[in-house]
């Protein structure tokens, strides 16, 4: 175990010096860690440390607790999962043909909020539910309930106010009581505004520097992603699972439900066969869990840093654990384009991913090319050649502008491709 931790430790420490890394990580067989430490800073300005303790905000992997609460009410027989959400929220439109299952397997055909326009123009002002649901709930569906998949944090919203009138608790009090309580997960709960002592802040890397990035209010994520978490505490809920859910539940929750650009999709989590991931990005901050069933493996990254490399060190974590191949990071060199090469490039993309379709928008401001996908932050693509781009996003992305007009991405370890609009 001494050696696989020094490697562990040596890939970590390679990207973090390389500006690419800056959270807490955590591998573990079973009940045992195998390696758990932090790297950089929780808060820059004070010189904090990340520690295995620290805070940080998960994001979407909000999604998989929001779907251990449906599943316990069900256990509880306050709900089922196949009940149309009219049931539980009377009047909603489509109500009788959209069901919980639907949402939990982002299958409901309901528009996703975050990937409007808008979004992050008014992401610090404090929003209550009911002004979420408002600014979605009239919009056309994008298809039949049922009839194919589209990521959709709106979805996730509805499935926070069912839980609220099915158990007549605050949602937080809910997952509080009945999910973390049990599983000792003393430093898991709703992040607060600003965050508390413990608590990592997010930033943004660029240039060898660090910056805060803008305010995101947690009432505009709530059950979709408004949770933070420790790697040790996320160990504790990968361990506990089996005794907080029946047997029949836990395989509700990791089975794959729904298929989209080739990966399946249990209840708020991505299932590739013995793998099963929970992941999340949000502003300021990227994590992943994944638990490889076959050999009881469990590994977690959490950082601080919306544009860490967080899936390729999860991956190399996991190929160091198993005795397998895997590289050190290495820094890229970047070089000076001329602003009628970056010209070529600019104008409005469409992409789908997990079957979402989101916009991407190119543009030039003097001799940089910018790049704004809806719901993320603007950010500059950088040359590293006449066609390949690099940009920090929610984790890291390479971008290949093709002689087709098409952009061929690799976005934190997944292949899209970017199509230009008419």
């Amino acid at each position: 175990m001494f050696f696989l931790s020094r490697r562990m430790d040596a890939l970590v420490r390679a990207y973090t010096r390389l500006g690419r890394f800056s959270g807490a990580v955590l591998v573990a067989r079973g009940n045992r860690q195998v390696f758990a430490k932090g790297y950089g800073n929780a808060d820059h300005e004070r010189a904090v440390p990340n520690t295995p303790r620290t805070a940080f905000r998960i994001g979407s992997q909000t999604k998989t607790f929001t779907a251990i609460a449906i599943l316990l009410l069900q256990e509880q027989g306050k709900l089922r999962i196949a009940d149309p959400i009219g049931h539980h929220l009377p009047g909603y439109p489509h109500g009788d043909a959209i069901t919980l299952h639907h949402l939990l397997t982002n299958t409901s055909g309901i528009p996703d909020y975050v990937t409007t326009e808008d979004f992050t123009r008014i992401m610090g002002t404090p929003r209550t539910r009911a002004a979420l649901i408002a600014g979605f709930k009239d919009q056309p569906l994008l298809f039949e309930p049922g009839a194919r998949m589209s990521y959709s944090n709106s979805g996730w919203i509805l499935l926070g106010e069912v839980i609220e009138r099915a158990s007549s608790l605050t949602y937080g009090e809910y997952i509080r009581k009945h999910i973390f309580a049990p599983l000792a997960m003393e430093h898991t709960g709703l992040t607060d505004d600003p965050p508390a002592e413990g608590h990592a802040i997010g930033y943004k890397a660029g240039d060898g520097r660090l910056t805060r990035t803008p305010y995101l209010h947690n009432s505009n994520q709530d059950a979709a992603g408004a949770l933070h978490s420790t790697a040790e505490d996320l160990h504790r809920w990968n361990r506990g699972l089996p005794r907080l859910l029946r047997p029949d539940s836990l395989a509700d929750l990791t089975k794959p439900h729904a298929m989209a650009d080739g990966i399946g999709y249990g209840y708020g989590c991505a299932v590739r066969g013995d793998r099963v991931e929970s992941s999340g990005g949000t502003i300021g901050f990227v994590s992943i869990s994944a638990h490889h069933r076959r050999d009881d493996l469990f590994v977690t990254v959490l950082a601080n840093i919306e544009n860490a490399a967080f899936t390729e060190i999860e991956t190399a974590l996991t190929a160091i654990a198993r005795g397998e191949a895997y590289e050190l990071p290495s820094r890229r060199a970047f070089v000076t384009l001329d602003p009628a090469v970056l010209d070529r490039y600019t104008g409005r993309y469409t992409m789908r991913h997990m079957g979402r379709t989101s916009t991407m928008d190119v543009t030039r401001e003097d001799h940089r090319l910018m790049v704004e996908v809806h719901g993320l932050t603007k950010t500059e693509l950088r040359p590293m050649s006449e066609t390949r781009f690099f940009a920090r996003m929610k984790g890291e992305v390479e971008l290949d502008f093709l002689a087709s007009g098409e952009v061929a991405l690799n976005w934190a370890g997944h292949d899209v491709t970017a199509h230009p609009t008419a």
